[in-house]
């Protein structure tokens, strides 16, 4: 079983502020560090002293067990291979692994020092079964609804704009489709897993809808929460803790 003590925190914005509120609150952890090039302490007046930084090169050199992502893809493909030399690592940004050189570059990290890297279960339910049912999957497909503004793109846009592998549409769509990044991850991979992105003016929910079939089995998932602004649902923030929690007790999924 995972223990950890020692926890660092990459990033400050609605899932990670939530995550430090939640590492503060615990009388188990220490928050040893947070990295954040874009806020001051100002924006995080419960912070102790020292531990906000804007330094990558301090942040690596704080001795941490866990360290968990919560900032932008381009991030975790720069800092996740480095933090593994010495730590475990959880990104919510996991659209990174997408990219091959990325998603090796963390594979060859946890296998050269022995730590591993979890998927958290962000915006989505049943990914546990997914990872638990991998070997008798055959199809995985997963739509993502929003509004344009919610996808970073214009109000007014309407209907599909990407259908096919997933591994694609974490290239165009890096910030919104890490709900894909997951259950390929979790289940049988990035060029088997079908995406779908379709915007509907007006939305105000965040919708995903799975469809898994296999040997003697058929799923039909769907998952709605209202936006916070931006890409972020309602649901995403509670749903990081709990995936923070699971993985804190050593029932995280490991993808590495």
């Amino acid at each position: 079983m995972a223990r950890y003590s020692k926890v660092g925190v990459i990033g400050s914005g609605k899932i990670g502020s939530k995550i430090i509120e939640h590492i503060l609150h615990s009388t188990d952890l220490e928050l040893a560090f947070v990295l954040d090039q874009t806020t001051d302490a100002a924006s995080l007046p419960d912070l102790p002293v020292g531990v906000l930084t804007a330094d990558p090169a301090a942040a690596l050199a704080t001795p941490v067990d866990l360290v968990i992502e919560a900032a932008v893809p381009a991030v975790l493909a720069a800092l996740a291979p480095c933090f593994l030399e010495n730590a475990d690592f959880c990104g919510f940004s996991c659209t990174a692994l997408a990219d091959p050189a990325t998603e090796q570059a963390v594979r060859r990290a946890c296998a050269a020092s022995g730590h591993v890297f979890y998927v958290p279960h962000g915006a989505i339910l049943a990914l546990d079964g997914i990872g638990d049912g991998k070997a008798l999957l055959e199809s995985v497909t997963v739509t993502t609804t929003k509004s344009g503004p919610s996808l970073g793109i214009e109000e007014d846009a309407s209907g599909i704009l990407f259908e096919g592998p997933t591994r694609e549409v974490c290239a165009k769509f890096p910030r919104n489709v890490n709900v894909h990044a997951a259950i390929a991850l979790a289940g049988i991979g990035f060029d088997k897993t079908v995406s779908r992105v379709v915007a509907v003016p007006g939305l105000k929910a965040m919708q995903h809808h799975v469809e898994v079939t296999g040997a003697g089995l058929e799923w039909d998932i769907r998952v709605s929460s209202r936006s916070l602004g931006g890409v972020t649902g309602a649901y995403t923030p509670q749903s990081a803790i709990g995936s923070i929690d699971r993985l804190l007790g050593g029932k995280g999924i490991v993808v590495a």
